[in-house]
């Protein structure tokens, strides 16, 4: 724990301290002053003790709570991107932090940048893909003697799992091929 968050907590505890402590002097003050037995007085420390608790417990659950969203929100986003790295056939990124470091916003943060350049890479390359296919259907139809293709240039997909460059030089081998074919 940094110096700085060491501060921040002994500040904190010593103000709840000080403040509960002042307002278990006024409530000895008032009970003295009431005469109120001391069977009460232990019954009404004891709420308030249990009250404390729960209060605690709700903050400390919640913080868990947050704890665990960040982990998960954070292995998402590596799974996502090793994901994007092996369907672009990419070995590597150089934006991607090498080990993740800090707290687990900082590591959130840090993987970010590189995922959201990773989404837009995947982005262009469906594009090419798309490029690439619409023109192999176009070229496959006008071989075929259709003039026109109505909807079936819309029906090829990209699949998302293999967007290499490999595969993409293989559409473009095939385009480049039939488009030697119809010049022929």
């Amino acid at each position: 724990m940094s110096s700085f968050q060491t501060s921040i907590g002994t500040r904190s505890s010593t103000m709840i301290e000080t403040s509960c402590g002042y307002l278990l002097q006024e409530l000895q003050m008032i009970w003295n002053e009431v005469g109120e037995d001391q069977f009460e007085r232990e019954k009404v420390l004891l709420d308030l003790e249990q009250e404390c608790v729960e209060v605690h417990r709700k903050k400390v659950d919640a913080a868990n709570t947050s704890r665990t969203r960040l982990h998960q929100e954070l292995a998402e986003a590596e799974a996502e991107f090793t994901h994007l790295l092996l369907s672009l056939g990419e070995r590597s990124f150089p934006g991607r932090p090498e080990r993740m470091v800090g707290t687990l916003k900082e590591q959130l943060d840090s993987i970010t940048p590189a995922l959201q350049e990773m989404k837009l890479r995947k982005e262009e390359r469906v594009n090419q893909f798309r490029a690439v296919q619409g023109q192999t259907q176009k070229i496959s139809a006008e071989i075929a003697g259709q003039s026109e293709l109505g909807d079936s240039l819309l029906a090829f997909k990209v699949n998302d799992n293999d967007l290499s460059l490999k595969k993409l030089e293989e559409y473009q081998i095939e385009l480049q091929r039939l488009h030697n074919e119809k010049v022929v």
